[in-house]
This record gives structure tokens, C-alpha cells and sequence, in this order.
């Protein structure tokens, strides 16, 4: 599991700290150069009205409180095409980090019997 290959990647990491991190230095150098590029990119990535009223639209839809849902999901949306190096937001992008921003929204219904993630993906299909 994840779990105990990040145990074993610790212990290897107290057992020489030095070797592990130069094992990983060019992996970190290349995720760095991707952060970057996509923080230079967010400001001039758009996401287009007919997006950003289908988003609202499955927030309120989802009875998702207040405002704060829908900010979140058209800034990571935005974050996330940058992170590509997409010059503006998909819906596919949508729909990659739509369950992370809003799940935890969701009230719970104990007689529901989907989950949040089935809730989301659902009203999704039905609304893009």
C-alpha cells in the first residue's frame, strides 16, 4: 500500500539523507519548472462565462452553501490548466478537480445512498 512505501521511504531517507535526496533532485527540478511555468500562466488563463455559470449552476443544484464552493472550483479549475500549460479551462479540467473542491461541501443525507463523489459526478453528466 501507499502507506508502507512512505514508511519505507522514510526509513531510507533517516538511513542517508543525503543519498535519497540526490535520488529525487531531478524529479523535484522538473515539478518545480512545471509550478512555475504554471504560476506565469494562471493570471492570462480564462475560464469563459458559459463555464463559470455551469459551475454556479451545479453548486446551487447541489445545495452547496454560499459563494465559497464555486470560487474554489473556477480558481483550481484555472490552477489546474495552467499546471497543464492549457491557455484556458475545459471542461475537462473542470471535471478533474471538481469531487477534491467540493465533497466536503456536500450536507450529509443519511437515507442518500450515493456518496459525494457518485452526487457530483452525477450532476456533472447532467449539467456539462
Amino acid at each position: 500500500t501507499i502507506r508502507v512505501k512512505m514508511v519505507e521511504a522514510r526509513i531510507k531517507f533517516d538511513q542517508n539523507p543525503k543519498e535519497w535526496l540526490q535520488q529525487y533532485e531531478q524529479n523535484q527540478n522538473e515539478v518545480k519548472n512545471q509550478i512555475t511555468t504554471a504560476q506565469n500562466l494562471l493570471s492570462s488563463v480564462p475560464i469563459n462565462e458559459d463555464l463559470r455559470l455551469k459551475i454556479s449552476t451545479l453548486c446551487s443544484e447541489l445545495k452547496i452553501d454560499g459563494l465559497r464552493g464555486d470560487l474554489v472550483v473556477n480558481r483550481c479549475s484555472k490552477a489546474y490548466a495552467a499546471l497543464q500549460g492549457k491557455s484556458e479551462v475545459d471542461t475537462e479540467h473542470i471535471q478533474k478537480i471538481i469531487n477534491l473542491c467540493l465533497s466536503h461541501r456536500l450536507r450529509k443525507d443519511p437515507l442518500d445512498l450515493l456518496g459525494p463523489s457518485a452526487q457530483i459526478e452525477e450532476k456533472f453528466a447532467e449539467i456539462f
